[in-house]
């Protein structure tokens, strides 16, 4: 999301796993298994199959479902979440393994019998088979209507939310460099979502689904080194970032000069400070001051622009990107980490690199209608980021906005399935460079792979990784029956806690289509972390609370906007 949006974040607690019920059940079975034999009932015998193997597959089945159960339910492992299956699978396998061995070792006359353990592996295969999607499936749509289902189609139509999180912690990871402009890091998450629109089946706009473009951009691809004084190293991205058109610079010792507030109201101030030698000095800056050096003379402008170094005192840390570079090094120091002195001296290496003509891409897919393939509704995220600060920095990411992804994604997943086939197109835009100004979506409406004109309603994603709090509305209040729509139908399915209305605004990807005359909302979610464009918004902050709520609350608006046919 452009820093220019309104935001608050995520952070409820994670759904509990009850992992006591599985190691309960576990240590039943241990309990049974190792009695003595002779203190064990007279069991029935049954012809076609012994009534031991049966009981080994019964109680691994139940085994199985409970592990599974856990296991997706728990959130400190999120890759056991999503494969908890086969790990499940595996884990019952060397678990009734473990009993064997044991009732061959500890001589209490049970036999150690490989029909056994087939029992145990059988009774776990059938439960996470066909037991566990039942219940799934019965739990999402009543139970007779979950058999039904289970015997008509395989697949879900809800939302994966273990596929979600993966997603989510796959986008936000070091491995992406932070979705930007060192390493190639955006290029890196395009090649990956290719990849899954190409699993999902969706049909490409653009050869290989990919629209390219250019852009300028200033990146920080080096060393990033900070210390005031006596103080200790600063700790970049934690205690201090580079601000967006900083250049590159090098100073050993720099003696710092505090702006004087004067030079803003009092002429004489300014003189004076115009005379000050600032070419071998650090400007050290308050925010409020920063902010207002646009109202000075031209002349006082230039001078602070002969400074060796910026530093500027902020609140909180929040990065961005810029297309140009600033006369002189720039950092932004959080002053809750370090209060500096008249007389310290500033110690400073930066790395910058300005790009030019960066070659990036827009990623366009399409779910064709049944019905008006001509007609379109469009969803769209972007899954760029702000990248790598130094070389050891990165910003994940993760709410803004691998969360939007990840629910444009399941919305793909939903209408791609022969069910849920909308009746007219639905197309799916991923779009890059948003941090750096809104550029691939301004791109894409300057060079639209969908006729304009022939777009019913776009619904942008950004920001969904929470939702204690519902949801905001960008453009809410320009379309005021669409929103009245959304509303009655967040009521009806009590998706969210609640959805505020917005007027236009230009803090995402919906506002180039907005200008244009395309009607558009943006939604995002509200309540948990603050982390926004820093080092903090990483998945584990993630509550995802209206994840599910805003998944069915799109999909029900656009099914209303023409997705799904209507019946006179």
């Amino acid at each position: 999301m452009s820093s220019k949006a309104g935001y608050s974040g995520p952070g409820t607690r994670p759904p509990r796993p009850y992992a006591g019920l599985t190691l309960v059940w576990a240590a039943i079975m241990l309990l049974l298994t190792l009695t003595p034999a002779i203190d064990m009932p007279r069991t029935p015998a049954w012809k076609l199959l012994s009534f031991d193997t049966a009981a080994h597959a019964g109680v691994f089945a139940v085994l199985a479902v409970l592990s599974w159960f856990s296991l997706r339910r728990q959130r400190r492992w999120l890759q056991l979440a999503r494969r908890a299956g086969a790990a499940v699978l595996v884990g019952c396998i060397l678990f009734g393994g473990l009993i064997e061995v044991l009732q061959y070792l500890m001589n209490v006359g049970r036999h150690a019998e490989w029909t056994d353990l087939a029992g145990d592996t059988l009774g776990a295969a059938l439960a996470l088979g066909v037991v566990v999607p039942v219940a799934i499936l019965a739990r999402r749509r009543g139970w007779a209507l979950g058999l039904l289902f289970f015997l008509l189609s395989w697949p879900a139509s809800a939302q994966d939310m273990p596929r979600a999180r993966a997603t989510l912690v796959r986008l936000a990871s070091r491995r992406l460099h932070g979705r930007g402009y060192v390493n190639q890091g955006e290029h890196e998450a395009a090649a990956y979502l290719r990849g899954r629109l190409q699993q999902l089946g969706l049909q490409p706009l653009a050869p290989d689904f990919t629209q390219p473009f250019e852009l300028d951009v200033n990146t920080f691809p080096g060393k990033l080194k900070l210390r005031l004084g006596a103080h200790t190293q600063l700790q970049a991205g934690r205690d201090f970032i580079a601000a967006p058109d900083a250049k590159s610079g090098f100073l050993r010792g720099a003696p710092l000069l505090p702006l004087d507030s004067l030079v803003f109201t009092d002429s004489v101030a300014a003189r004076r400070f115009i005379r000050l030698p600032l070419s071998q000095q650090a400007l050290l800056l308050r925010e409020k001051d920063a902010v207002r050096l646009a109202q000075l003379p031209a002349q006082l402008r230039q001078h602070l622009d002969s400074a060796a170094a910026w530093v500027t005192l902020v609140p909180k840390l929040i990065a961005s990107l810029a297309d140009k570079q600033a006369p002189q090094p720039r950092l932004e120091l959080l002053s809750t980490a370090c209060q500096p002195a008249f007389d310290d001296k500033l110690f400073l290496q930066l790395d910058a690199q300005i790009l030019r003509h960066y070659p990036t891409q827009n990623l366009c897919a399409v779910v064709r209608g049944t019905a008006q393939p001509d007609s379109f509704l469009v969803v769209t995220a972007h899954y760029d980021h702000l990248g790598m600060m130094g070389r050891k920095v990165y910003f994940p990411g993760a709410n803004d906005n691998a969360s939007g992804v990840a629910l444009l994604l399941e919305l793909a997943g939903h209408y791609t399935r022969p069910e849920n086939r909308p009746a007219c197109s639905i197309a799916f835009l991923l779009f890059g460079a948003e941090e750096a100004g809104l550029v691939g979506s301004s791109y894409f409406v300057a060079h639209p792979l969908v006729p304009l004109r022939q777009i019913n309603f776009l619904v942008n994603l950004d920001l969904l990784g929470t939702g204690e709090e519902g949801a905001t509305v960008v453009n809410g209040r320009l379309h005021e029956a669409a929103f009245d729509q959304l509303q009655k139908l967040n009521a009806a399915g009590h998706y969210l806690p609640n959805l505020v209305a917005r007027g236009r605004a230009a803090n995402s990807d919906h506002f180039p289509f907005s200008e244009t005359g395309v009607p558009a909302f943006f939604i995002y979610t509200r309540g948990g972390s603050k982390a926004y464009h820093d080092v903090n918004d990483t998945p584990d902050k993630l509550s995802l609370a209206g994840f599910a709520g805003a998944f069915r609350l799109v999909r029900d608006f656009l099914n209303n906007r023409g997705a799904v046919a209507k019946h006179p």
